[in-house]
């Protein structure tokens, strides 16, 4: 049993009142309601860190009494108790640094299985393994009681929680439905069928299930009065007609389509072609010795022909763990022909840095091994699934590298025994070896001999043979080290003139050492070495070294970044950055980007603490926070003609210029920073800087949304959101809202997008901000449109206009009078969508916006193309595709070479229309989009 979780047979349960229960299926008694709330909330995240102000929001909905941290801490002891039964012997519930937490297995909270296994249903379905896929879906059904949560009041967490399992389970249900129709159990099926629609009426899938079921039971004419009756229940409720799928369904039942009133057969998934990656860092060129080290990793690693295993290779921070696994590695490669993944889990660098399991998952592995942004789920335990499902028929070797602890680890394990596993780490991880089968391989110093190959191999044979003596006292005063002897050695080889003794007797006089990495030996500490390289700097570059620590990703910072920590000019920072480097405290492994190795950062934080005052260093953090907001302003910019910043502070005269030559170069940029912006918006809300924060998740929006990094966008959103509530902007919250629905709506999470744009038309309205509110109905127009009901765009794009015409906002109106032509242009009315798309056109050439006009160019060759103006159509089409490659959208282009395909198809030019269909479909594929499923049966069609 992990000592941080709860045994493996204990089942916590939210799917229905909440509920834990014992090996032996005893219920334990919770205590209070505050309490039962208080698991409640810490289940609906198994693993997150919760702080006591964010539990007090969570338990009191923003009224609390004065004791109510107090309390907090009395219902986490309660809670301790009566989870410490038998069967129960450690406590579920954690304190660490970010609160609170349930330290769990996932899979024994009832919610998390049932995400395992809804995600493994649809790997089998993907797969068109339907059997594997029901059981799935149905094993996963079969785990709810009720209502998630019962009993508690909804808000919050839970009410959010409560929303999104509700709408999942719908999902299921509907995705075993459709298996059951296609397995033929259609007469089985009407009754289930009547009481989903009773349970959630205005879900429109279950009502054509039931006409398919009906129809296929020779029912026809009660088919077709289910459709009725749903048709007058919408028009009642909500005032629109049923969805395009179902008048489609109903016209084929009315003409008693054989194909449909047969088991239809499933069109077999595209299979994209298996990817290998290979993600290992290069090999350690310095390397030497560790002989017998090598030969147990490939004893453990490769011992049984059969499969691999896990290894765990633990050791001091600077032992070299990773070099030894990165040796071992590219040594063995040919034994792992599925390729190798690699990460650096940043464990024991500062907290804000440490990367958690579903970052990795998102941002490293699942790229790696093919999946599009738009394919990635977003709960984080179905990511793990899918992870676990692409590895389990592989031989890949996964290496995970400065891993804190076994919660951290225990997600990426792979799916396959046939995958070996690599992690390195300064803990010993009892936990993985206990309960995952881990085997442990404890690194220690190297030899006397070893460590002076390594100081010869950096010195130089001859000059280490003329000072014997000093390049003994060198090894023992490191301690053999080898983050130490390669810190010494350095120095040594950058002053060829110094003798070695005078470096051994600095060393020798040198006292301290880092607590974190102390050894029993005082001369081993790590402390002494980087204190004795700290104190040879210069005042310039020791000031610098201190303020690096400070930046918010310091293992990669720009030469323009540590400038603005200095509050200096590039030209002027750069011999202390050279000076730095040359110590070895730095390292450049491209033209004016630098890292910090995690314990430098350490020690830089240390002296920062102990040197620099409070007020020092809050102004440090607040330079290096103006120079990113600026510079991604800069981008956003030109990046996005039509983006302005709410209320944009005065630049300070500190902050570092930027300088970018057009859009393209604004986007490399983004491309390089990205991670770093995104650790610049938590360091912000961390450092409690919330208007930085907001600010900066303002201006990533073009950025994230011109790169389709959706999962980022929704995260810093979700951010901004919660600042511009702290800070009582109205304004700011609105527009977090409406480009976090943004988010949603590419992810086809279209309730989630409409709460968010309701709830950004209300903090307008609130604000009285005339160009949000359009902003907001051009957004409800789109999303309107995707949904297939052009008439209900119509309003919002109306409504837009008149809100932009009355604040002179060109930009405003132009958008909102492409909506409206392209609303018309869907509704066939195409002469006065052309209308409205002139006068847009005009305004955006005369504002001289190339994506608006490329938008709207696109919505004149729709339009033509309607009236059967075929040449005139690709002419338009022609013009935003132009566009549309000049300011770098892809996803833009790629829809409109799907209706310029669309209009050579009607003109009978088939070859045409398929190879602009396949330069479509190429760019989908890059960026994961959905409708690049659709697309490829299209294509299929025309082999």
């Amino acid at each position: 049993m992990d000592p941080a979780g709860a045994p493996a047979a204990a089942r916590y349960q939210l799917l229905g009142p909440v509920e834990v229960r014992s090996a032996c299926g005893e219920r334990l008694v919770l205590g209070t309601p505050m309490q039962v709330r208080l698991l409640a909330v810490l289940m609906s995240q198994p693993g997150t860190g919760w702080s006591i102000d964010h539990l007090v929001d969570e338990l009191w909905q923003g009224r609390p009494p004065k004791t109510a941290a107090g309390n907090v801490k009395t219902y986490v002891w309660a809670l301790r108790r009566a989870l410490r039964s038998p069967g129960f012997p450690d406590p579920a519930i954690l304190a660490g640094p970010t609160g609170y937490r349930l330290a769990l297995d996932g899979l024994t909270v009832d919610s998390v299985a049932f995400d395992d296994l809804a995600q493994r249903g649809y790997s089998a379905l993907r797969q068109g393994h339907w059997s594997a896929a029901q059981e799935s879906f149905e094993a996963a059904l079969a785990l709810w009681r009720g209502e998630p949560f019962a009993g508690l009041p909804g808000w919050g967490v839970l009410l959010s929680v409560r929303a999104r399992l509700q709408e999942q389970r719908s999902s299921l249900a509907e995705e075993v439905a459709d298996l059951q129709l296609r397995a033929g159990r259609h007469h089985e099926l009407i009754e289930p069928l009547r009481s989903q629609i009773d349970d959630d009426p205005l879900r429109e899938r279950p009502w054509g299930q039931l006409m398919v079921a009906l129809a296929r039971t020779g029912r026809r004419a009660d088919a077709l009065a289910t459709y009725r009756q749903l048709r007058h229940l919408l028009a009642e409720e909500v005032g629109v007609e049923p969805g395009p799928d179902l008048q489609h369904l109903h016209t084929r039942i009315l003409r008693a389509e054989r194909e449909l009133l047969t088991f239809d057969q499933r069109p077999s998934e595209r299979v994209a072609p298996r990817i290998a990656p290979r993600q290992l860092p290069a090999p350690p060129t310095l390397f030497t010795g560790r002989a017998a080290e090598l030969a147990r990793l490939t004893t453990l690693l490769l011992g049984d022909s059969r499969s691999a295993s896990t290894v765990v290779v633990t050791g001091t921070g600077g032992v070299g763990k990773s070099w030894l696994a990165l040796r071992w590695a590219h040594d063995n490669l040919h034994h792992f022909p599925d390729g190798q993944l690699h990460v650096d889990l940043g464990g024991f660098g500062t907290a804000t840095q440490e990367a958690s399991p579903s970052a990795v998952v998102v941002h490293s592995l699942l790229p790696a091994l093919g999946v599009k942004p738009l394919e990635i789920p977003t709960e984080p335990a179905a990511q793990f699934a899918l992870y676990r499902s692409l590895t389990a028929d592989r031989r890949l070797l996964v290496l995970l590298d400065n891993a804190r602890d076994a919660e951290q680890v225990r997600p990426l394990l792979p799916g396959s025994t046939r995958c070996g596993v690599l992690v390195t780490s300064r803990h010993t991880l009892p936990g993985l070896v206990a309960t995952d089968g881990a085997h442990p391989l404890a690194l220690d110093l190297p030899s006397d001999d070893e460590a002076r190959q390594l100081l010869v191999r950096r010195l130089g044979a001859q000059r280490a043979a003329a000072q014997p003596a000093a390049v003994d006292e060198l090894i023992r005063r490191t301690a053999r080290l080898p983050l130490a002897l390669s810190i010494v050695a350095a120095r040594a080889a950058a002053r060829p003139a110094f003798p070695l003794q005078a470096i051994a007797d600095d060393l020798a006089a040198s006292r301290g050492g880092l607590a974190a990495l102390a050894t029993d030996d005082a001369a081993t500490d790590v402390r002494t070495v980087l204190s004795w390289s700290y104190r040879l700097l210069s005042t310039d570059a020791a000031r610098l070294f201190r303020q690096i620590s400070l930046h918010p990703a310091a293992d990669v910072v720009s030469a323009a970044a540590a400038a603005s920590l200095a509050g200096a000019t590039p030209h002027l920072i750069r011999p202390a950055l050279d000076e730095l480097t040359r110590a070895n405290l730095l390292a450049e492994p491209s033209p004016n980007r630098f890292r910090c190795h995690d314990l430098l950062r350490a020690y830089g934080e240390e002296l920062t603490y102990a040197l620099d005052c409070p007020a020092d260093r809050s102004a440090v953090r607040r330079r290096v926070l103006d120079h990113y907001l600026r510079v991604a302003r800069d981008a956003a910019r030109l990046v996005d003609a039509g983006w302005q910043p709410l209320d944009p502070p005065p630049l300070p005269a500190d902050a570092s210029p930027s300088a970018f030559a057009d859009h393209r170069a604004a986007l490399d940029w983004f491309t390089i920073e990205q991670r770093v912006l995104l650790a610049a918006v938590d360091d912000a809300v961390a450092h409690r800087s919330d208007a930085h924060a907001g600010h900066l998740a303002q201006a990533l929006t073009p950025l994230l949304s011109r790169l389709s990094q959706w999962h980022d966008l929704a995260a810093v959103q979700a951010i901004a959101v919660t600042v511009a509530q702290r800070r009582g902007d109205p304004r700011a919250e609105a527009l977090a809202h409406r480009d976090l629905a943004l988010a949603h709506i590419q992810h086809r999470r279209f309730g989630a997008a409409h709460h968010h744009l309701r709830r950004a038309m209300e903090r307008y309205d609130q604000a009285g901000d005339l160009p949000g509110q359009a902003s907001a109905h051009l957004h409800l127009a789109w999303l309107s449109d995707i949904e297939g009901d052009a008439g209900a765009a119509l309003p919002h794009a109306r409504q837009a206009l008149a809100l932009a015409s009355s604040t002179d906002d060109r930009l405003g109106e132009a958008a909102a009078l492409n909506a409206l032509g392209w609303s018309h242009a869907r509704l066939d009315e195409h002469a006065r969508a052309i209308t409205y798309c002139e006068q847009a056109l005009a305004l955006y050439e005369k504002v001289e916006d190339q994506l608006g006009a490329a938008h709207t160019w696109d919505s004149l060759g729709f339009a033509y193309h309607g009236l059967g103006k075929h040449p005139t159509a690709a002419d338009c089409y022609r013009r935003a595709l132009a566009l549309y490659s000049d300011v770098q959208d892809p996803c833009g282009r790629a829809d409109t070479l799907v209706r310029l395909g669309d209009t050579h198809q009607a003109v009978g030019d088939h070859d045409t229309s398929v190879d602009l269909w396949r330069q479509a479909l190429a760019i989908l594929d890059r960026v994961g989009h959905p409708q690049a499923t659709m697309l490829s049966e299209r294509l299929e069609a025309y082999r």
